[in-house]
């Protein structure tokens, strides 16, 4: 700033100096007064400049300022505006519309059956060529609050066109692009009154709540007819509870005595520390299987590789009654900070002359994890033991391929997403006795030897 000051100084002192301005009478005092004139002069206009500049710099702020107000109320008044025609366009709509909740799943799927093998009429074994397919699951659920009380559940889902099955819900990739079939999967209704808590009715065709394993119940079957459920929730740590279900297996026209299935269940919640304990005793009374549609004839997944006889007619028909007891328990608890879950499963037919090597299934596995969110996993693992009449072998675990089997099931669980899980699961099944080739199903379960099965999943939720 001095540097700025003394070249202005000597700039001015050279222009006043000029002949014309500067003539040889004017003394030294006088240039120095009008060198500190000029010097004043221009003081004063650099305040001025100062001024206009802070001046300036006030006018913009005060220029911000005002579009800042102006936005927050642009802002204010559009959000009024919309929460205004959001309210007038929600009074519009149903209330049932509202409080539906629309839900779904696509899985994607390659499955692979190697190590096959075939009993032959003589008694040997054959190799069969490995067996490798894709398919395909689509799910959609729509789930509505009617009252506070009452709410009804429908689902929609794949299933093969041809001999529908309850015990699956995959497409397979084949029948050269043909349109893959869409069917009513889940409808029901539950009432859950205020006035008793924990009380639970449905009817319909409905998810599967009783407590169950795989050896028992296919993961897909949905049962047709009512349950009541009950939990008492008096006690903090303790909680019984009890549920009943009178399920149509098939209604029979100008018959009386239907197919249908009666299970009487109860058990209890046991909070124990930090272990979780539920059990719980089944009592599965399958009623007039001669009456069913397909069970009885052997068609339904073959059977499912139950005891089947001859009538005097020749149809096929279950050559046992099925009068199931079953004791299941889940233990919960966390192994350092992985949740786990221990499984055990028991299952005997009591039902008459019933062969003492035939009655029983049992099921012991674990659970280790929970995929949840991106970055979870899980991964479980089942051994499992179904004599030839310990189930309906048509009912339960269709990729374990039903009764008279015995193997190990190991399936991981990634989570590679919020909304897309990775699963891959092993199987390794073989049955518990070798097939009776006098047996007169036997044409249809000779392929049911030893098998390795390969499961590998991805799973896009919404």
């Amino acid at each position: 700033m001095k540097r700025s000051r003394i070249f202005v100084m000597l700039f001015l002192t050279l222009v006043l100096c000029r002949p014309q301005v500067c003539p040889a009478a004017m003394s030294n005092e006088d240039m120095l007064n009008k060198l500190n004139e000029l010097s004043t002069i221009i003081q004063k206009q650099q305040q001025e400049i100062e001024m206009l500049k802070q001046e300036l710099k006030n006018q913009k702020e005060s220029i911000n300022q005002v579009q800042e107000t102006q936005k927050e109320e642009i802002t204010k008044t559009v959000k009024t505006e919309t929460e205004e025609k959001s309210k007038e366009w929600s009074e519009k709509i149903p209330g049932w519309i509202k409080d539906t909740k629309v839900s779904g799943d696509l899985r994607l799927r390659y499955e692979g059956i190697y190590n096959r093998e075939e009993r032959q009429t003589d008694g040997s074994i054959k190799d069969l060529p490995a067996r490798d397919r894709f398919r395909i699951r689509a799910r959609l659920f729509f789930d509505s609050n009617i009252s506070d009380e009452v709410s009804t559940h429908f689902m929609l889902c794949t299933n093969q066109d041809n001999n529908r099955e309850a015990t699956t819900t995959n497409q397979s990739f084949n029948d050269d692009f043909n349109d893959k079939g869409i069917y009513l999967h889940r409808a029901y209704a539950t009432y859950m009154p205020n006035w008793l808590k924990k009380l639970e009715l449905a009817g319909g065709k409905f998810k599967n709540t009783f407590l169950h394993t795989d050896i028992m119940w296919d993961p897909d079957v949905n049962p047709e007819g009512f349950y009541e459920y009950y939990q008492y929730p008096g006690w903090a740590n303790f909680k019984p509870f009890v549920q009943l279900g009178q399920m149509v297996v098939n209604e029979v026209k100008n018959e009386t005595d239907d197919a249908a299935l009666f299970i009487y269940q109860a058990g209890f919640d046991w909070n124990i520390g930090k272990v979780k304990w539920v059990l719980a005793g089944s009592y599965y009374d399958w009623g007039n299987l001669e009456n069913s549609k397909y069970l009885h004839e052997a068609n339904y997944k073959s059977g499912g590789w139950n005891s089947f006889v001859l009538d005097s007619n020749g149809n096929l028909q279950y050559a046992y009654d099925y009068n199931l007891w079953e004791g299941i328990s889940h233990v919960k608890f966390k192994l350092g900070e992985i949740p786990t879950t221990l499984i055990f499963d028991y299952i005997v037919n009591t039902a008459d002359n019933v062969p003492g090597d035939q009655d029983t299934a049992y099921y012991v596995g674990f659970n280790l994890g929970k995929a949840k969110k991106k970055g979870d996993w899980s991964i479980g693992y089942k051994y499992a033991r179904i004599e030839r009449d310990a189930v309906i072998g048509s009912m339960n675990d269709q990729d374990f391929y039903g009764a008279n089997r015995k193997g190990h099931k190991v399936k991981f669980k990634y989570m590679v997403l919020d909304r897309l899980r990775f699963d891959v699961a092993y199987f390794y099944t073989d049955p518990v006795t070798d097939w009776d080739l006098s047996d007169v199903t036997f044409s249809k379960n000779k392929e049911r030897e030893h098998e390795d099965r390969v499961q590998t999943d991805l799973i896009f939720s919404f």
